[in-house]
């Protein structure tokens, strides 16, 4: 069992995503801690706590990770105590050798969010002109040094129609592992609902398309947030089900006490509409965020019988 922390480093970032869950957070941490950062020193106590608890991996997360200038430190800290790190990053300033430069070569596995397959798509998400160029030249030079990376793509209205773009432009560029993610409806995608979140049935035919494309490709994928019953013979590659299988997840935020992740995204974050009652996927699924069932329910979901 893979016992896992999320450390959230800041909430500043150089994008806007107009998916971000944590972009209403800032106010919150303000008046839980007073600052809506950790400092160096904090963050190695955090590190060491987690260590001595018996964590085994540190994902570094934000807001933007790469935007502090401790981080590579943050990164050595992290593996003199024997954690495995990930760093989930927009990219951007990976297209800086300054920047890059001081986290390859430190075994980093590099989750890096990419929301289209161009300028047009993936700039309209983060609302920041340039940031596609900047995040494709990042990856381009990771790839060229055999970093481990993951491309992210949250799902939203504005690209999900393009899916299958993306997971060629990528997998040709030299990706090989995906993550296709369905948006949670806080912070940004809770103001912009409508914009936003697709529906499942329209999302599910560009999904699968991607899916068919990147297996072609001999690339891994998973998908987040999406119910085993929509992805069919594909229910395999829903990460959850790894992620129940074989992490314990704990998130240490910037508003709140840490959370016991694992449990409460099920417990708290999602829920089973009523048409779930009696679906023999129950023991594999984990249902649909709450904010989708309030305001789409449950009609699309297709269980299944006994």
């Amino acid at each position: 069992m893979v016992r896992h922390v999320d450390i959230k480093l800041s909430y500043a970032c150089n994008n806007c995503c107009i998916h971000c869950v944590v972009a209403d957070q800032r106010d919150g941490a303000m008046l839980h801690r007073g600052r809506d950062w950790r400092s160096s020193a904090e963050v190695a106590a955090e590190l060491q706590d987690a260590a001595a608890r018996g964590f085994t991996l540190v994902t570094f997360t934000g807001g933007e990770p790469t935007i502090r200038k401790d981080l590579p430190a943050l990164v050595d800290a992290a593996r003199s105590l024997g954690l495995a790190v990930g760093l989930q990053t927009n990219g951007r300033l990976l297209s800086l050798p300054a920047v890059r430069e001081r986290l390859v070569g430190k075994g980093l596995r590099f989750v890096v969010a990419v929301h289209g397959p161009n300028a047009d798509v993936h700039d309209a998400v983060t609302r920041v002109p340039g940031s596609f160029d900047q995040v494709m030249a990042g990856l381009d030079a990771l790839f060229a040094v055999g970093e481990k990376v993951t491309i992210k793509t949250v799902m939203s209205r504005l690209n999900v129609p393009h899916l299958p773009a993306l997971a060629d432009r990528l997998s040709a560029a030299g990706a090989r592992r995906f993550n296709l993610t369905f948006p949670h409806a806080l912070g940004n995608a809770r103001r912009e609902f409508e914009a936003v979140v697709p529906r499942y049935t329209d999302a599910m035919p560009f999904v699968h398309a991607a899916l068919d494309l990147l297996e072609s490709r001999g690339c891994d994928a998973v998908t987040e947030a999406i119910p085993p019953c929509l992805l069919g013979p594909r229910a395999a590659q829903a990460s959850e089900a790894t992620y129940r299988a074989g992490y314990r997840s704990e998130v240490r935020q910037l508003d709140q006490d840490a959370r016991y992740w694992s449990r409460d995204r099920t417990v708290e974050g999602k829920a089973f509409p009523e048409q779930c009652t009696g679906c023999t996927l129950r023991p594999d699924c984990e249902g649909v965020w709450r904010e989708y069932v309030d305001a789409y329910g449950g009609a699309e979901l297709q269980p299944r019988s006994p």
